[in-house]
């Protein structure tokens, strides 16, 4: 059995099919917050992983990548030091056995004989916005907001530790679209596809 590493849009199910196929196979489920705590195991200073995380990448650390001082570069020491450490954290969780990923670069960290990686995605913009308000509990212009502002960041940062861009379909084996699959035919299909390895 593979491993499977999740990239996905804000709102598209990707988190859900995740969870859904840990369960099916019986094999944990690493989402952005597991990975922080499994960070922490390892030593890392959890203050240090939430301050330089995903969110701040998308903004802050982007613009600072950009800004060629001094203290530009003491912060980017820091940010490579914890995306270095949420990396190595990431192999050790693979190297227990399969495991599903989701976020953080995953599909680039975790080597492709071992990993089956995905992007999933939403053509209908009114699913994601209609997903976003039930999870979310906002109405619709809020739904809006907050789906650019994660998908922004994901954007950010994926192409500042990659250099690729995150909606690249070359980037992954598979692309699930979830206005045209369910939630449980996604699960299906790919609980099968890491379970024929």
């Amino acid at each position: 059995m593979k491993s499977l590493a999740i990239e996905r849009e804000f709102g598209s199910g990707g988190r859900e099919i995740g969870t859904k196929i840990s369960k099916k196979l019986g094999i944990p489920c690493y989402d952005g917050q597991l990975i922080i705590k499994a960070a922490e195991d390892y030593g890392v200073e959890l203050d240090l992983l939430k301050k330089y995380d995903e969110t701040t990448t998308g903004s802050l650390l982007y613009s600072l990548a950009l800004i060629s001082n001094l203290q530009g570069y003491e912060h980017m020491s820091k940010y490579n030091e914890m995306f270095y450490a949420i990396q190595q954290t990431i192999k050790k969780l693979e190297m227990q056995g399969p495991a599903i990923f989701i976020g953080r670069c995953c599909t680039e960290i975790l080597q492709p004989e071992h990993t089956k990686k995905v992007f999933i995605y939403a053509s209908n913009e009114l699913d994601r916005l209609s997903t976003i308000m039930k999870h979310e509990n906002v109405d619709a212009t809020q739904a809006v907001n907050i789906m650019k502002k994660k998908d922004k960041e994901r954007t950010n940062y994926f192409r500042f530790w990659t250099n690729k861009d995150w909606k690249d379909w070359n980037n992954y084996d598979l692309c699930l679209n979830t206005s045209t699959h369910s939630i449980d035919e996604c699960v299906r299909l790919l609980a099968d596809e890491i379970s024929n390895y």
